[in-house]
């Protein structure tokens, strides 16, 4: 294999993670833990019509029974071990994957604490020192680099993917600051009323990669990491997170201290609201044509406007997710038809 960092033919390192695990696995993880393998979580993809439930090799039995109401099948299990979101297994090296830690630990020694464990009550913004700046900004570009090189949802010019690689490659965290990047920081905490006394309110949080670019974004739990080609772009609301009057302040272009924007815990939770109803209704749609497919094949004829509508109400009064995945979506049609006709 030919390492996608220094280029060379090594031996890669299996199941290293292209979005730093650290920042995003209280998103994924059951009940929020903050513990490596102990992912639950589902996929929604606006082009399908399925959710794609995943969990991890350490999750636990009694959880994952309770959800799918019966045991895991050894294909799932066998899954879990091998196939970890935001994870590769044939693309960067042993060496290489040191440089990432390298700049991940700096990045949780001297910054993240800052936000995650600082008390950010009536603040809308932080401005780094010039050190915390070289740091963050390489971090954070470190994730969009791997990203582009992993998934196929994200991908950077060729020019400034080169100019990442050659930095991140000696991990050079100078001089950078010619590439427009904003980082927003979601404010992430337990509301008072919250009869839960664990950690479950940090699931609510999402891990998305944005497709398209100028600005390509990654929503990566409570940081969202926004990075442009160039000046020449338009506004993106991206669900809230962005404000008309003042978004071209958090930039960070030719800026030696790095401006991190702060969303409170109130508005990171209507983003969230805005997020999944922009997803839930590219889902509905996707189940009318589903629906329509299905009722066609089933009975030789179109359905009405009122039968679908009367499909998508009943489905959308079901609160279980499971529901709608691979295993269960077509058994579920055929329930409802024998139900309603």
């Amino acid at each position: 294999m030919k390492c996608k960092l220094c280029l060379l033919e090594k031996k890669p390192k299996s199941n290293t993670h292209y979005l730093s695990d650290f920042i995003i696995k209280t998103a994924l993880n059951e009940d929020g833990v903050n513990t490596r393998s102990k992912g639950i979580y589902w996929g929604i993809d606006s082009r399908k019509i399925v959710v794609d439930f995943k969990f991890q090799q350490e999750a636990s039995p009694k959880k994952l029974e309770d959800l799918l109401q019966r045991k895991t099948t050894q294909i799932e299990n066998k899954n879990a071990e091998n196939n970890i979101d935001f994870t590769v297994s044939d693309a960067f090296c042993k060496e290489c994957e040191d440089i990432f830690s390298k700049i991940e630990t700096e990045f949780v020694n001297n910054v993240i604490a800052k936000f995650r464990n600082s008390n950010l009550q009536n603040l809308v913004e932080k401005v780094l020192t010039e050190k915390d700046s070289r740091i963050t900004r390489l971090f954070f570009l470190l994730q969009f680099w791997r990203t582009s090189e992993c998934d196929s949802t994200l991908k950077l010019s060729p020019p400034l993917k080169e100019k990442l690689r050659k930095k991140i490659l000696v991990a050079n965290n100078t001089e950078l600051e010619d590439i427009p990047l904003s980082i927003t920081y979601l404010e992430t905490v337990r509301d008072l009323d919250d009869p839960n006394l664990g950690n479950n309110y940090k699931t609510l949080n999402v891990v998305s990669i944005k497709e398209g670019s100028n600005p390509y974004a990654i929503i990566m739990n409570d940081f969202v990491i926004q990075l442009y080609d160039d000046l020449q772009f338009p506004f993106l609301d991206f669900y809230g997170i962005n404000d008309l009057t003042n978004y071209k302040d958090y930039i960070n272009y030719n800026q030696i201290l790095l401006k991190v924007r702060i969303i409170s815990n109130n508005r990171r939770k209507a983003i969230l609201r805005t997020y999944f109803s922009v997803a839930a209704k590219s889902f509905i749609g996707n189940h009318a044509w589903f629906f329509l497919e299905t009722f066609t094949q089933q009975f030789k004829k179109l359905p009405s406007n009122y039968q679908i509508q009367h499909y998508l109400t009943e489905m959308s009064k079901d609160k279980n997710i499971m529901k709608f995945s691979k295993g269960n979506l077509s058994s579920n049609i055929l329930k409802y038809f024998k139900t309603f006709y």
